[in-house]
């Protein structure tokens, strides 16, 4: 009858053992349902309450004589070392998203890469093209000065004629004439019925 309640004489160690198991699953379930009741929730909230305000002035004490003796040591306080902790977070922060971006960069890069080598291949191409060009035209404007200073030229000497043949005009104009001797006058048909009528006498 014993054995099938499980206890044996015969094993005083684990009876013992079973009797502390069984001891502690009780105790166990009794704070599991104090802990759950609501008379508990607010006794705690109670206690915490009253050792925060008891607390709050030996704290304040407290916190005082640590920032006076952390300052005569030389060294940073609770405050000093959770700013500096932020900004190193913060930074380490950034240095992520500057990482992040510079694979993107440089992932960016290598599959760009061919198509910008392609582009620039185009470029220089189209450059020389545009440079051979150029020097055509520019062999095309040289001639074309060429041919405008020979016409500049052909123009000065037609306009030196010019000037030169009217200068010989003006001094033929100012030389004077030579005296010629006047012209026998033309007699008018009156005259010569009159002659005639005379030599029929």
């Amino acid at each position: 009858m014993g054995q099938k309640n499980g206890f044996d004489p015969n094993d005083p160690i684990g009876n013992l053992r079973k009797a502390r198991d069984a001891t502690l699953d009780a105790w166990a379930k009794a704070m599991i349902d104090l802990v759950n009741t609501e008379t508990f929730a607010r006794w705690i909230g109670a206690t915490l309450d009253s050792y925060l305000i008891a607390s709050a002035p030996l704290q304040n004490l407290i916190n005082t004589s640590m920032k006076t003796s952390l300052a005569r040591l030389n060294l940073p306080s609770r405050d000093e070392l959770t700013t500096l902790a932020r900004r190193v977070t913060n930074i380490e922060m950034r240095l992520d998203d500057i990482e992040i971006k510079i694979d993107q960069l440089m992932h960016a890069l290598r599959t760009q890469t061919p198509v910008i080598v392609e582009m620039l291949t185009e470029q220089l191409e189209q450059n020389r093209q545009e440079g051979v060009e150029l020097n055509g035209m520019e062999q095309r404007l040289a001639a074309l000065d060429h041919k405008a200073d020979q016409m500049l030229q052909l123009i000065e000497r037609l306009q030196q004629a010019a000037l030169e043949q009217a200068e010989a005009a003006q001094k033929r104009r100012k030389a004077p004439r030579p005296l010629q001797p006047p012209e026998p006058e033309t007699p008018t048909p009156e005259e010569v019925k009159e002659d005639h009528a005379i030599e029929g006498f």
